[in-house]
């Protein structure tokens, strides 16, 4: 079940990052600043249905979780409206790579051996996907990069913060204070959006907000393992909507290194790493 439920909450977000990259037209930090909003009222009405506390304890881990967060999603909705989705979603997944990286220094968490490996595995696919991708979109692929090494800092916070407070706490707070902030951001400037795009900013949130909840789901069914292994099945739905809807054709370079990223991913997976909290963290830091 819990594997089922990490295949849906991927398909969820590819679908939202699909939507993302159709509302190119769009300012980022309006997408972000409805994104969350949207979710909020939501998230509001279930922590008082559970009776859980609305703000965390940990306060200042919270505003740099957020802080992080909103760096990751400005990066990574950048990229998704200027380079292939397919190239983009293989460079995200190199999250996870990042994390291993970042957990003993800031977690004081033991690398595996096999998990160097699997970093240098990893990073070698991205260099792979580099080559094509900066003759094409220079700026994009770095910031997918620049979001995949924001969002593993932030899940680090997330890390921090699971020790004192309920996860969908955590959520919450994060979605409110990225809303927030994208909201003061948009005081500057605001783009008027037909009614007929309404239904795709919806889509964004609710696929966003869906996928966060099968995530939690998956990990409270299943093996970690197993349902880390069942995230990388977003690539298959990302490949299929860019080839759809964009004619996009990825570079064979670009495939191959994202089989060396997926590679190492899994090399991870298999060395029991624990390197995320997926019932906090909506993947791709979106």
């Amino acid at each position: 079940m819990g594997v089922i439920c990490m295949m849906l909450a991927s398909a969820s977000f590819a679908t939202m990052a699909a939507l993302v990259k159709s509302m190119s037209h769009v300012p980022i930090h309006e997408l972000i600043f409805l994104r969350c909003m949207l979710a909020v009222p939501f998230f509001t009405v279930y922590l008082i249905y559970q009776s859980r506390p609305l703000i965390v304890k940990a306060r200042g881990i919270i505003l740099l979780r957020s802080l992080f967060g909103l760096s990751a999603m400005i990066g990574f909705y950048y990229s998704l409206t200027h380079m292939g989705l397919a190239d983009c979603i293989f460079l995200g997944k190199i999250q996870p790579l990042f994390i291993a990286l970042l957990a003993p220094l800031v977690l004081g968490e033991k690398t595996p051996r096999a998990a160097w490996l699997a970093i240098a595995t990893g990073l070698g696919g991205v260099a792979l996907i580099m080559k094509p991708a900066l003759d094409q979109w220079p700026l994009a692929a770095w910031a997918v990069l620049a979001a995949a090494f924001a969002g593993a800092c932030a899940h680090m916070m997330v890390r921090r913060l699971n020790r004192t407070d309920d996860p969908s706490t955590i959520v919450f707070n994060f979605l409110l204070l990225t809303g927030l902030a994208a909201g003061i951001w948009c005081m500057s400037g605001w783009t008027s959006i037909a009614w007929q795009q309404w239904p795709l900013i919806c889509g964004i949130s609710f696929f966003a907000s869906l996928g966060q909840i099968l995530i939690t789901m998956a990990y409270r069914c299943d093996r970690a393992p197993a349902v880390a292994a069942a995230s990388y099945s977003s690539i298959v739905l990302s490949v299929i909507y860019g080839y759809i809807f964009w004619d996009e054709n990825p570079h064979f370079l670009v495939w191959l290194g994202g089989g060396l990223i997926v590679g190492g991913g899994l090399l991870l997976v298999k060395t029991r790493l624990k390197i995320s909290e997926p019932a906090n963290e909506p993947c791709n830091t979106a």
